[in-house]
């Protein structure tokens, strides 16, 4: 065993205890640097240049449009802690206020020790238990509120306040009674008390420096909902109050495009930061540390919703490119004024070349060629075709218009757009660096500024479209100013966008498409009608003047409820046709028509005119042009694809009228009414009568003639009846409206009574014999009982009253004359009573 000498040992516990202090030296710093880590505020500072107020208001001008309650928004699990802070708590109105996910609302009140940061000092050393911490205001998350809490640093007055007084990024502070909060913080520690950083972020930043010609060197770290992160260096910008965000369109066109231009105002067609992302339009997130690598995809957040967090780079992706008319159809267009858009889905923003090879010779570059350029956003896109050439000319249609587009699409990842409004001045340029994906690290940027009044000193080159080095030109503009009020400079009042992204791959893809046009006419609509209560018939023409086919062009017959009992037959003319899905309604019938180029269909429609039915009857018939077919006198060019055929004739750019409709007013009369049928003797004279009459004549196929007496009038008598049977008498009016009585001709049934009573009573006064008048010109004779004649008559017309005879019984002879003209004598006796 060796032995050790003193010497040794002591040079050995020399090497341990110099190992020992060093190691607790590191444990300390360690500990101690969990403490001093923080979010807010100490980072927006820690780069030098002037301390940048945070902007605490509802109230929008021109520096801030896009106001908030110094909201911040922070990343918590179940568990951690969020330990808060700001320099305007207690103070005036000033306090901190919290929203969970779960809809949970809470506040530090208006307390003056909790959740106060006073000073510089404790803005650098965060929450306690940290060295010279602020005492935070403490939030514990619970079950259900793990997500994105959004947290408002509520400044001592939102409505009103002084500008700040400047102060170098480094120096203390006080704060002022204003909209404006000096310093704040957001700590977020997990149940080991350590201080975790990447979590807290902002949507928009507003700030004030308080006078225009000091610089802001905030250093914020990006992070885009495609997964790549930037840093940006706001390196020296000098604009007294000032915004700016970050997204992934900058300033929109009318469409919702991306316009890649700065605005010669402090309003621009712009995304609202403050307002959730939709589909194409994303605003990314500004950090004030690198993201934490611990960030889910998405999260929960105030309101019921989610959004998106940290993921991994994705590869821009654009496809699913088609040519699809206005109104629907997948690979079919109507000629001009209609149109097409060409769809496609993608992942990114990016650039789009189109040509249409009008000519057909396999070329997308010709004079005539059409090409349609622009940008694209996330989601779907469409790019709409008027259906004119490269000369303004309507490119035609047919049944062999066949067409091919090219469709060139250059994508991008990873695109940010900083919309900075009313900053003065920005001598030094940002300074933006991508941090992730291809190429990096890259520090390229963008801009145009060739709208913007020129005032001041304007950068260099005016318009950057090309990419250059923000580390050598971050897009600057102005002029330093020693003028502490001075305004007067480039971005005054202005919205200078600057934007950066990763140059994709180009997609190319060719597609074919039939531009389709059909001039459709209603060619003849007769109407054939007669009175109340009678058939009515249409026929109705319709033909398709082409140069195209049509399939399901809707056709549609309107009546009124007058017309009853609607059958509808049609008939091709000329020409291939064919009549689909025919229905008939109360008040209309429709059915699709193919019709191909130059053919003919006519439609047959009986029905009956109602009996109350009275003047006449409005009809129309019309043919529509089918989906995303032109027709040239008939087309409304809107997106939705034609239901009214009214709206349709008398859009512009035909205007008003057209060949698809017609319209007629179909007049009848009242229907002619002899009234009810009659049984009459044989050699009677009936009288017959007709209202709303017309002429009067006889059945040709009655087997007897008679005679009318007055044809041309309502009422007539008829004689002739001298043959047992059925006689037919027909009224007609101008419409050819007729009604029919019948008169039944049948033997005399001759009956003589033996008493009548002629004391003026009015009641059996004469002496009637029935059915006399069908044998005119027989003798009545009477006789007393001596047998005296007392009474005679050649031509008795039932008319005898007894004159001044005595009440008492008398004899007759009736000697009746047959149409033959011999007589028949009939005797018989009559009680003649006088008393009542």
């Amino acid at each position: 065993m060796a032995i050790l000498s003193y010497t040794s040992l002591y040079s050995s516990w020399r090497v341990i205890k110099s190992f020992y202090i060093k190691w607790c030296i590191c444990l300390f710093l360690l500990l101690t640097a969990q403490f001093v880590l923080a979010e807010g505020s100490k980072e927006v500072t820690a780069n030098g240049g002037y301390r940048a107020y945070l902007f605490s208001s509802t109230l929008a001008n021109a520096s801030f449009p896009f106001p908030t309650l110094g909201t911040m928004k922070v990343y918590v699990k179940v568990g951690e802690t969020i330990n808060v802070g700001s320099s305007a708590q207690g103070l005036g109105g000033g306090t901190i206020n919290f929203r969970a996910p779960d809809g949970s609302t809470y506040t530090s009140g208006p307390s003056t020790t909790v959740g106060l940061m006073a000073s510089r000092s404790q803005e650098l050393a965060g929450p306690l238990p940290n060295t010279g911490g602020y005492t935070p205001f403490t939030l514990t998350v619970q079950s259900g509120q793990e997500g994105v809490w959004e947290i408002d640093f509520v400044s001592p007055n939102t409505t009103s306040g002084a500008t700040p007084n400047p102060v170098p990024a480094n120096s203390d502070w006080v704060q002022s009674v204003g909209q404006y909060v000096n310093a704040f913080d957001v700590t977020v520690r997990n149940s080991s008390a350590q201080s975790l950083t990447g979590r807290v972020f902002t949507n928009v930043f507003s700030g004030i420096l308080g006078a225009f010609n000091i610089g802001f060197n905030g250093i914020f770290n990006i992070l885009t909902n495609d997964g790549y992160q930037y840093t940006m260096n706001n390196n020296g910008q000098a604009g007294d109050g000032f915004t700016f965000f970050v997204n992934n369109k900058g300033f929109r066109t009318s469409s919702g495009a991306p316009s890649y231009q700065s605005v010669n105002a402090t309003s621009g067609n712009v995304q609202d930061p403050r307002a959730p992302d939709t589909q194409s339009d994303i605003t990314h997130k500004i950090f004030f540390n690198t993201p934490a690598a611990d960030l889910p995809a998405s999260a929960a957040t105030p309101g019921n919703t989610t959004t998106w967090l940290l993921t991994a780079p994705v590869a821009a992706t654009v496809g699913a490119v088609s040519f699809i008319g206005m109104e629907g159809t997948v690979g079919k267009a109507g000629t001009s004024p209609l149109g097409a858009n060409f769809t496609f889905n993608s992942t990114s923003n990016g650039t789009y070349t189109i040509g249409i090879d009008v000519n057909k010779n396999g070329v997308f570059t010709d004079a005539i060629d059409r090409t349609l350029t622009g940008s694209f956003s996330p989601g779907a896109n469409q790019v709409y075709w008027d259906g004119l050439d490269g000369q303004g000319n309507k490119v035609p249609g047919g049944n062999l218009a066949t067409y091919a587009a090219n469709a060139s699409l250059a994508i991008t990842a990873g695109e940010v757009h900083f919309p900075f409004f009313d900053v003065e001045r920005n001598v030094n340029g940002i300074i933006l660096t991508r941090t992730n994906g291809i190429y990096a690290p890259d520090d390229t940027v963008y801009w145009n500024d060739s709208s913007i009044t020129i005032v001041g000193t304007p950068p260099n080159p005016i318009t950057n479209l090309t990419g250059l080095s923000s580390s050598v030109n971050g897009h600057k503009w102005g002029t330093a100013t020693t003028d502490p009020t001075d305004d007067a400079d480039f971005g005054n009042n202005k919205s200078i966008d600057t934007w950066s992204y990763i140059k994709g791959g180009v997609t190319a893809s060719t597609l074919t498409f039939q531009l389709q046009e059909a001039d459709l006419q209603t060619l003849s609509l007769v109407p054939v009608a007669g009175c109340a209560g009678q058939p009515v018939t249409y026929t109705i023409a319709v033909k398709n003047n082409g140069p195209n086919d049509v399939t399901g062009a809707p056709f549609r017959f309107n009546f009124t409820a007058d017309v009853t009992n609607v059958v509808v037959t049609s008939a091709a003319t000329s020409g291939a046709s064919a009549v689909s899905a025919g229905a008939i309604t109360a008040t209309a019938y429709n059915a699709g028509l193919s019709l191909a180029n130059g053919a003919v269909l006519t439609f047959t429609i009986t029905g009956r005119i109602a009996q109350s039915a009275t003047g006449s009857i409005n009809v129309s018939a019309s043919i529509m042009r089918p989906a995303d077919v032109t027709d040239p006198d008939a087309t409304n060019p809107d997106a939705a694809p034609p239901t009214d055929p009214v709206i349709e004739c008398n859009s512009a750019p035909s205007g008003t009228g057209c060949n698809n409709i017609i319209t007629t007013q179909t007049i009848y009369s009242v229907a002619p009414n002899v009234g009810p049928n009659q049984t009459v003797f044989e050699y009677a004279t009936p009288t017959i009568t007709a209202a709303n009459s017309g002429t009067w004549t006889q059945a040709a196929h009655d087997p007897f003639a008679a005679t009318i007496t007055t044809p041309a009038t309502g009422t007539t008598t008829i004689t002739g009846l001298n043959a047992i049977g059925v006689y037919h008498f027909i009224n007609t009016n101008i419409n050819g409206c007729a009604d029919t009585v019948v008169l039944n001709v049948i033997v005399p049934d001759m009956d003589i009574p033996n008493i009548f009573t002629p004391n003026n009573d009015g009641k059996n006064d004469l002496f009637k014999i029935k059915d006399l008048e069908s044998y005119p010109g027989s003798q009545l004779i009477i006789f007393n009982r001596w047998g005296n004649e007392v009474y005679r008559a050649d031509n008795y017309l039932n008319n005898w009253n007894g004159g001044n005879l005595a009440e008492g019984t008398y004899y007759y002879l009736l000697n009746r004359r047959e149409h033959s003209g011999a007589i028949t004598p009939i005797k018989g006796w009559v009680f003649l009573k006088r008393t009542k």
